[in-house]
């Protein structure tokens, strides 16, 4: 599996189980309908950020923790 698939699972899982599932268990909603709304979040999600100053800010992140 690639770095790049690892991180849009680890973003569908962050947003699925913090956001989605909590709520949506509370409605009755089935797993596989939980999956489906965090899918289009995370959609949602990958579409609103300016990926060039989110790597610029990732990367000063990064130079603090080594």
């Amino acid at each position: 599996m690639s770095n790049e698939e690892k991180y849009k699972l680890a973003l569908f899982g962050v947003i699925r189980n913090s956001m989605v599932m909590p709520n949506l268990l509370l409605l009755g909603k089935s797993m596989e309908e939980i999956n489906a709304v965090s899918v289009l979040t995370a959609k949602k999600v990958m579409e609103q950020f300016d990926y060039e100053l989110l790597k610029k800010s990732y990367e000063e992140g990064k130079q603090v923790t080594e």
